[in-house]
């Protein structure tokens, strides 16, 4: 079996969980809890950090073993393909979800008139083409790609200093109450509950996780939220930010260098499409790995299908204002109970099992 190492699977949660953290998640903590965002963003940042306490309990459980071989042999097969089928679910309505945010997000900053199953065909080809072979492929990539990411995130988090205003950000508390505060830190928590698939990748990984290893991983991914959640209050102000769908992209629209060079937001279509690009191949590649299929033939039929759902699904006449209430009021919150539950059952299983299977010790 192929192993990827701590840096590569940092690399490829920085990217996947990074477009959620970095761009998608901005506007519904703007809408929650306003110029507050950010405190929500601490509360869930420790929300996580807990839950991190029970993921590393489980994830310390398997070191060279898959969770779905360890839970077939110590209880049932068919318990390890109902919990497989429900991870098929949340994997691919996930996918979906990174689809359908990047096209909206194509269609309306640069090809306005582009249809929407020929954006999503591109994405879906290059996604697929890299998900059907070996984690090792994702995770080479990733670790390409990130590098440049991260140096135009800088770049316009730099860049955009004098525009901004921080005194924006106060006085805390005053237009909204904790109770936002709480409702903003659920999306927050939300948008991190993805790391709950490190217990089902863990096997993958050549080395055993440790608490550093997944605190690091969480703080990175809030300080994602966290620094264009700030950029975007104390650049556009908590009015005009609330009003638009992608507060974090538009912070690229006011970035110039000099007086000669403008319209640098072209920039931001690397970094989306690489975030969208791994974390698509992410998941299809996941979808199929609990149901232990062999052959590539086969993964490939099962992820094409998966896509060409996608394809159809996209072209439904699905409005962006319906699709933001869909997210808000149900898949961030439905992400945290399924999360929370699938790790929290399986720390169970581990609890009450007699039968446990022996494990090679991790280097």
């Amino acid at each position: 079996m192929t192993k990827i190492n701590i840096i590569q699977l940092f690399a490829i949660f920085l990217l996947s969980m990074g477009l959620t953290n970095h761009v998608i998640v901005i506007p519904f903590l703007i809408n929650a809890a306003g110029r507050d965002a950010w405190i929500s963003v601490i509360i869930g940042y420790i929300f996580t950090l807990l839950f991190s306490l029970l993921l590393l309990y489980v994830t310390r459980k398997f070191q060279s073993v898959s969770i779905f071989e360890w839970i077939s042999s110590t209880y049932s097969r068919l318990l390890s393909r109902t919990i497989a089928f429900l991870l098929f679910i949340y994997l691919s309505i996930t996918g979906f979800i990174t689809l359908k945010e990047t096209v909206l997000w194509i269609n309306e900053t640069f090809l306005f008139n582009t249809p929407v199953v020929v954006v999503s065909l591109f994405i879906l080809t290059a996604s697929i083409y890299i998900s059907y072979g070996k984690i090792n492929v994702i995770a080479i990539c990733a670790g390409v790609v990130l590098p440049l990411v991260i140096i135009l995130g800088l770049f316009v988090a730099i860049g955009t200093t004098p525009d901004k205003n921080y005194t924006l950000i106060t006085p805390v508390l005053v237009e909204n109450g904790w109770k936002e505060v709480f409702h903003g830190s659920l999306f927050a928590f939300g948008s991190a509950i993805e790391i709950i698939l490190l217990i089902f990748l863990q096997h993958h990984v050549d080395r055993k996780l440790k608490f550093l290893h997944i605190l690091l991983l969480i703080t990175f991914l809030f300080i994602l939220t966290v620094g264009p959640l700030l950029g975007s209050i104390s650049t556009f102000g908590v009015e005009e930010a609330e009003k638009l769908r992608y507060p974090a992209f538009f912070q690229w629209r006011i970035l110039g260098i000099g007086n000669y060079f403008n319209h640098l937001d072209f920039f931001s279509i690397y970094q989306w499409l690489s975030g969208a690009f791994i974390h698509i191949s992410m998941i299809l590649y996941m979808i199929t790995l609990p149901f232990d299929i062999k052959k590539k033939k086969q993964r490939f039929y099962i992820q094409a299908f998966i896509c060409v759902i996608y394809l159809i699904v996209i072209t439904l006449p699905i409005s962006n204002e319906e699709f933001f209430i869909f997210l808000s009021r149900f898949y961030y919150i439905g992400s945290i109970f399924f999360g929370v539950f699938i790790t929290v059952f399986i720390a169970f299983l581990i609890k009450i099992s007699t039968n446990r299977v022996s494990t090679d010790e991790k280097r």
